[in-house]
């Protein structure tokens, strides 16, 4: 992936646009989980590690003890070469409440989306949390067939739930990896970026491969 910034504006509504003539395509990724999995700490190392390519300042909506109330959402910019062809992809972050009590925001939040990164929390106490998330988002995600990569963050956190415990609660394969080389859990600590930006990364690949596949 080749990385730069530009001048290119993005699409106001956040609806994915793929415009090859013009060389432009633009993505939307949601960042999903329970409450306080890490999904705004996510989505502020990526705004720091990629300052210099963002379209918009980004902003949050939080609660006054820091909760996302609505959504955090800002707008990057990067070039991409596949074979001979330069494209600019405009990528669109998009973090959803957790909260219990705001499940039709989080709903809305994903119409549109292209990718969605399930952010899991490595407290063993948060495993039934975990699996309501995640079967909440097959039943909104699974219909349309948006692709998703699974985090488990907080795995520098005492007795952090092991890796195998927590693919077996969300139905996840046992392996490492999937047959295509693709880890099937990012663990992550998003405190410290570790495996943020791999997990970012890899969901863009794929949503850009999964949609080149498709037009040939």
């Amino acid at each position: 992936m080749i990385i730069e910034s530009s001048e290119a504006e993005p699409n106001a509504t956040g609806a994915p646009n793929f415009n090859e003539k013009d060389g432009i395509i633009q993505l939307k990724l949601v960042y999903w989980g329970p409450g306080e999995s890490g999904k705004t700490t996510n989505f502020k190392r990526l705004r720091e590690k990629f300052y210099t390519l963002k379209l918009t300042r980004g902003f949050s909506i939080e609660t006054t003890d820091g909760r996302t109330l609505w959504q955090d959402s800002i707008f990057l910019s990067f070039d991409f070469q596949l074979g001979p062809e330069n494209y600019n992809i405009i990528v669109q972050i998009v973090t959803c409440t957790g909260q219990e009590r705001f499940l039709a925001t989080r709903e809305y939040v994903l119409d549109g989306a292209d990718g969605i990164v399930f952010v899991g929390d490595s407290d063993p106490t948060k495993i039934e949390q975990n699996k309501r998330s995640f079967r909440e988002l097959n039943s909104f995600a699974g219909p349309k067939k948006i692709p998703y990569v699974v985090q488990l963050n907080k795995r520098d956190i005492d007795k952090a739930l092991p890796l195998d415990a927590f693919k077996k609660h969300l139905g996840l394969p046992l392996d490492k990896e999937y047959p295509d080389g693709s880890p099937v859990i990012y663990p992550t600590i998003a405190e410290t970026g570790e495996n943020v930006n791999e997990c970012f990364r890899d969901l863009v690949l794929q949503v850009i491969f999964n949609y080149f596949n498709a037009s040939t």
